[in-house]
């Protein structure tokens, strides 16, 4: 049995403490486990499934757009314009049953729909179960049931759990604030009741705990929309061919009808704004009906949002956020840990990308996993 199981949001700074305890049960770790750009939940969670980037699995941000209409899409909830066949069939779930492998996901993102998933409980699915107003701490607890009952009934492959309770009070109240460090704490002891459980089944089991990506405090708030609309391509704006779409990040998407040089003269004119760090131009084969044109990359603690008059912002209240590049921005890289027959014990490794995971899993399975990563092999026995 293999069990994978994703904290959100957690930095691999913020959790150096814990490390060391880690290793001393045994555990191998990835000191810094290198994520996306943007550094954001759904994109990384994507990498992690299929071994590929947004070039190829087409999940760019949480919130992309259509570019016909500029319409704004959330991915919460796995909306079907990205989260359909060809997103499933990159996926490690799709490898594993095609080797007659089956799998439980319990609130991964992305998943919605997936036919190769066996047994799958959403984010959503679980909070309409529970009260209104329901804690993030009481959607882990049922995480934790859901992954605990699953090792339980032993007849799944694979077991991906994402637990959310740090990034939701990290964003509300800080990185480092009492809040998120009181949900850290309890993670951890989430890890060591699913340890346990694995270890009361007495047989042979695997255990990967990955994070997803880090945060950084807040400082300031910028609205490129908010110039777009008084610059020298309002028009443009007003009617609807070009706009900046994110959700309370450091990087915005931008799209464009507009012919590419004008496209590189807006990248220009926002490149010498100063909470910009740099704009990036998005090249290569259109993998995605949502592929923008370029991600605007902000300069570290501001917040990008994309609203425009008369909209308000929604974002002001946030004290730590993601979505910076991980080169620029350190603490967006998270950590890796493993646990199991297959892996070597204490070992420590200084870094990986967040692309190696689902080869890791297809090296754990002995099936072919067709993608751009690698296997993860310093921390595999056979490599010793």
């Amino acid at each position: 049995m293999n069990v994978l199981i994703s904290l959100d949001g957690i930095s691999y700074r913020s959790f150096a403490g814990y490390m060391q305890q880690r290793l001393e049960n045994g555990y191998s770790c990835c000191k810094k486990l290198i994520t996306t750009f943007p550094s954001v939940t759904f994109t990384a969670h994507a990498a992690a499934m299929t071994g590929n980037q947004f070039d190829r699995h087409g999940v760019f941000d949480n919130i992309v757009a259509r570019p016909e209409t500029m319409e704004r899409v959330a991915l919460y909830g796995d909306h079907e314009i990205l989260c359909n066949e060809a997103l499933h069939k990159q996926t490690i779930f799709h490898s594993l049953a095609r080797n007659a492998g089956t799998s439980c996901c319990i609130h991964w993102p992305m998943t919605s729909g997936n036919p190769y998933i066996h047994h799958l409980v959403t984010e959503s699915s679980s909070k309409k179960k529970l009260k209104a107003n329901v804690s993030v701490e009481e959607i882990d607890r049922v995480a934790l049931h859901e992954t605990t009952q699953a090792i339980k009934a032993g007849i799944y492959d694979l077991i991906a759990t994402r637990f959310v309770g740090y990034d939701a009070l990290s964003h509300q109240y800080g990185k480092d604030s009492p809040e998120a460090m009181h949900c850290l704490e309890l993670l951890t002891t989430h890890l060591d009741q699913i340890e346990q459980t694995l270890k009361e089944t007495q047989k042979p089991f695997n255990l990967i705990i990955f994070s997803d990506h880090g945060q950084s405090d807040v400082q300031s708030f910028f609205y490129p929309n908010e110039i777009l609309a008084k610059s020298q391509w309002k028009q443009h704006f007003r009617n609807k061919q070009i706009r900046f779409v994110g959700d309370g990040s450091g990087a915005l998407l931008f799209y464009s009808s507009l012919a590419h040089q004008q496209n590189k003269e807006i990248m220009a004119f926002f490149n010498q704004i100063p909470e910009v760090h740099r704009f990036y131009e998005l090249a290569g084969d259109k993998p995605s009906a949502c592929k923008p044109f370029g991600i605007l990359d902000l300069k570290h603690m501001v917040c990008g949002e994309d609203i425009a008059f008369p909209e308000q912002p929604k974002y002001q209240e946030m004290k730590s956020l993601h979505g910076y590049h991980p080169a620029n921005v350190d603490e967006m890289n998270g950590f890796l840990l493993c646990l199991g027959d297959a892996f070597t014990k204490s070992k420590v490794i200084e870094e990986t990308h967040i692309e190696n995971i689902a080869p890791t899993l297809a090296q754990l399975f002995r099936i072919a996993h067709p993608c751009d990563g690698q296997p993860i092999k310093d921390i595999f026995k056979e490599y010793e």
